[in-house]
């Protein structure tokens, strides 16, 4: 199973984001992720089988509960990787900032003997692959608080489409009562 922990988004916020990727894709094509694919990756875990689900949702929980839950907007559209074959992203901002239980979550799952890429952090929403970047206008900024995290799966559904399906949820100390 190919898992990573991540935030998903309120249907507005979902909204925004897709809106800003149909005002980018005449001018800046590339492949476009469906909005229903629309996260905030936290830590990347990889391959992990699939009896050790539980030992990650056990992570995922143990790394969020005492945390307030982050508030967060979006902000500027930018890219990763060079212009002519880029990651399209809206960048986002938070607070309190994400880097830290970033660092947290890979720090536990290696020491729970589980994958995780400790590579560099930038939260942000991926709106296309292989795209080509020309002008990138600013966006409306809605903000929003996520008030649980996930562990989502990562496969190909019989089309062959990349689907992103949370399987469990922990949720951050201010949510823990929520409905």
């Amino acid at each position: 199973m190919r898992l990573f922990f991540g935030l998903s988004l309120p249907e507005d916020v979902r909204r925004a984001a897709h809106a800003r990727a149909l005002a980018l894709c005449e001018h800046t094509p590339g492949r476009y992720v469906p909005p229903e694919n629309y996260h905030i990756t936290l830590a990347f875990l990889g391959d992990v089988p699939q009896e050790r689900l539980r030992d990650a949702q056990e992570v995922l929980a143990r790394c969020i509960r005492s945390l307030p839950a982050p508030r967060m907007t979006l902000g500027d559209t930018g890219y990763f990787g060079r212009a002519q074959n880029a990651i399209l992203i809206i960048r986002v901002q938070a607070e309190p900032e994400l880097s830290g239980l970033h660092e947290r979550l890979v720090r536990e799952l290696l020491a729970a003997g589980l994958p995780a890429d400790p590579g560099p952090f930038s939260p942000h929403i991926t709106l296309a692959r292989h795209a080509r970047i020309g002008a990138l206008p600013a966006g409306n900024a809605p903000s929003f608080t996520a008030g649980q995290a996930h562990v989502f799966l990562s496969a190909r559904d019989e089309d062959g489409v990349l689907r992103y399906t949370p399987l469990c949820a922990a949720a951050f100390a201010a949510h823990e009562n929520s409905p």
